[in-house]
C-alpha cells in the first residue's frame, strides 16, 4: 500500500484543529510537532505531500473509474443525509483523493446537487476529519465554492505540505484569483507545497513575485530541480545576469538554478527546456571570473564544467578559468572545520573535486557521530587497502551491532530508531569489493528487522562466494533463513546458500 495510516480515536484532535495548535505566533511554517499528523503510523515511509507530488508529476495514468463511483455514491449519500458522513471518511481514507477528485468534482458540478448542503459536508470534512484523504476531499469541495468564505480555513490547512495543493486550488476560486494567499502561502511551506505554488505563482505578472521566485523561491527540500526552469525562465534570470553589477544573492541563485537545470538524471528535463541555458550561463561564468569568492560558486561551475563539456563546447575554458582559481583549495581545508552541515558538505563536495583526501576528517566527525550514515558513505568511498581494516574497525565499534541485528521484522527503517540500522546502507552492497571483510556488519544485516537490509546482507555473501565466507557465515545464514517471513527474500537466501547465481 501506498499509505500506511493508523486508525485515529475519537480522542485525537481534528487534522484541521492540530495544525491550529501548532501555527506559530509570527512567521511561516508549523511549531515543531506540527508536520506530524495525528492519523500518521511511525515509520511511514512519506514526507508530507510527496505521494501526491509523485503522483501529479510523474504519473500519466487516469482515476480508477471504480473507485470514483464507489467515493461519489457515498459522498452523495453524505451530502443528503449527513448522518453517514463517517462512514464517507472510511471510505476515501485508504484511497489517494488526488488520483480521483478532478473526475470526481466534474460529477459533483454536473449533478445539481443541493450547493448549501454540498458546501456543508466540505466545511465538516476540512473542519473535523481526522483523515488527511477525507480532508482533501473537504478541501475539493470548498473549492467549488467562493474562497472568501473560508479563506482562514484554507490559510491554516495549506501550512501543512500534506494539503498545500488542494487548499491552494480551492484558493483560486476568489476574485483576483488569490495571488497574495498563494504567495504567503509559497513563503510558509518548504516541502511539496512550496513546489506546487510555486508553479502556479509561474504565470504572475507582478514584478516583485517574480523577483522573489529567482532569488530564492525556487528553493525547496525535495529538489530544486522542480522549480529551478521556473526561476529561470519566468524570472528571467539571463536578463538579471546581463546587467553589469548583479549582486551576490542574485549571483548565488543563478549558480543553484543553472547546477539543478545541469542534473541530467534529476526529475524534470532541466536544461534542455531552458532556451536561454547557454546564455545565462555564459554570463554566469563572466561575473565569477572575477567575483568567485566562496563554495557555492566554485561548485556551480563545477557542475557547469561537467555539463558545458557535452553540449557547450565554447563554456570549458570559462569554466577552468574560474575552477582553476588558486584560493580553492585552502576555502575547502577551511570548511572542512566548519560546524555548520552545510557548509561542511560543501568543503567535502569541494575536495572530492579537488582530489583533497578527507577520509581521516570524516572519521573524526564520525567518532563524534556515529548514527551520520552520509559521513559512512563517504568514508567508504574512499577506502582503498590500506584504510579498509581501519574503517570497519571503528563502525564495529561504534554501531550497537548487536542492536541493530536483534531480530527479523518488516520494519521499515524510517524513524530515530532506526539511525543506527540506516548506517549499514553505507557498508553492505560496498562489502562486496572486500571478500571476507567486514563480517559482523553483514551478521548484524541478515539478523536486522529492515528487510532491505536483510537482502543487501545476502547479497554481499553471493558477491563473495562461500570460499571467503567467514566460519560463522553459513550458519548466520541458515538460520536468518529459517525466520525469514518474507518468501522472496527466502528463496534469495537460499540461492545464496546453493551458491547459485541471483540473476537466473
Amino acid at each position: 500500500m501506498l499509505s500506511r495510516l493508523r486508525r485515529t480515536r475519537s480522542s485525537d484532535p481534528s487534522i484541521y484543529e492540530h495544525l491550529r495548535a501548532h501555527l506559530p505566533d509570527t512567521g511561516p511554517g508549523l511549531l515543531p510537532g506540527g508536520e506530524t499528523l495525528p492519523d500518521d503510523e511511525k515509520g511511514a515511509l512519506w514526507a508530507p505531500g510527496a505521494r501526491d507530488g509523485v503522483l501529479t508529476h510523474h504519473w500519466a495514468g487516469s482515476a480508477d473509474p471504480g473507485e470514483v463511483d464507489e467515493v461519489y455514491t457515498a459522498l452523495v449519500t453524505a451530502i443528503e443525509n449527513r448522518a453517514t458522513a463517517p462512514a464517507l471518511v472510511d471510505t476515501v481514507a485508504p484511497l489517494r483523493v488526488i488520483a480521483l477528485v478532478d473526475p470526481l468534482m466534474g460529477r459533483v458540478r454536473s449533478a445539481g446537487i443541493d450547493p448549501d448542503r454540498a458546501y456543508r459536508l466540505g466545511r465538516w470534512l476540512a473542519l473535523n476529519a481526522r483523515r488527511r484523504e477525507a480532508v482533501k476531499l473537504g478541501i475539493s469541495l470548498l473549492g467549488l465554492f467562493d474562497a472568501d468564505h473560508h479563506r482562514a480555513e484554507l490559510m491554516v490547512l495549506g501550512r501543512h505540505d500534506e494539503f498545500t495543493l488542494f487548499a491552494a486550488v480551492a484558493l483560486v476560486n476568489q476574485p483576483g484569483g488569490g495571488e497574495d494567499e498563494l504567495w504567503e502561502l509559497a513563503r510558509s511551506v518548504t516541502g511539496w507545497g512550496r513546489v506546487h505554488l510555486v508553479e502556479q505563482l509561474a504565470n504572475s505578472k507582478r514584478p516583485e513575485i517574480l523577483d522573489w521566485i529567482v532569488r530564492g523561491g525556487f528553493r525547496n527540500d525535495v529538489s530544486h530541480a522542480y522549480l529551478a526552469g521556473i526561476a529561470a525562465e519566468s524570472g528571467g534570470l539571463a536578463g538579471r545576469l546581463a546587467v553589469a553589477d548583479a549582486d551576490a544573492e542574485l549571483l548565488h541563485a543563478a549558480g543553484d538554478i543553472l547546477t539543478a537545470l545541469c542534473e541530467q538524471n534529476g526529475p524534470m528535463r532541466g536544461m534542455p527546456d531552458y532556451a536561454d541555458g547557454e546564455r545565462a550561463a555564459r554570463l554566469f561564468l563572466e561575473h565569477l571570473q572575477t567575483r568567485a569568492e566562496d563554495l557555492r560558486h566554485f561548485l556551480a561551475v563545477a557542475a557547469l564544467r561537467e555539463y558545458a563539456a557535452e553540449h557547450w563546447p565554447a563554456l570549458p575554458p570559462a569554466c577552468d578559468a574560474v575552477l582553476g582559481q588558486p584560493n580553492w583549495p585552502d576555502l575547502a581545508r577551511a570548511g572542512l572545520d566548519s560546524a555548520d552541515p552545510a557548509e561542511f558538505q560543501r568543503a567535502d563536495r569541494a575536495c572530492r573535486f579537488l582530489g583533497i583526501p578527507t577520509l581521516h576528517v570524516h572519521l573524526r566527525r564520525l567518532r563524534a557521530d556515529p548514527y551520520d550514515v552520509r559521513g559512512w558513505y563517504s568514508a567508504m568511498h574512499q577506502v582503498e587497502a590500506r584504510t579498509i581494516d581501519e574503517v570497519l574497525e571503528l563502525a564495529m565499534k561504534l554501531l550497537p551491532l548487536a542492536e541493530i541485528g536483534s531480530g527479523t521484522g518488516e520494519a521499515t527503517g524510517v524513524g530515530e530508531e532506526y539511525a543506527p540500522h540506516r548506517c549499514l546502507d553505507a557498508f553492505l552492497p560496498a562489502l562486496g569489493d572486500w571478500p571476507g571483510r567486514g563480517w559482523p556488519l553483514v551478521a548484524a544485516g541478515l539478523g536486522c528487522p529492515v528487510p532491505r537490509l536483510r537482502t543487501m546482507a545476502a547479497r554481499t555473501m553471493s558477491v563473495w562466494g562461500r570460499a571467503t565466507w567467514p566460519p560463522p557465515a553459513e550458519l548466520a545464514l541458515r538460520n536468518a533463513f529459517a525466520v525469514e517471513p518474507d518468501l522472496e527474500l527466502r528463496e534469495l537466501m537460499q540461492r545464496v546458500l546453493d551458491d547459485r547465481p541471483l540473476d537466473e
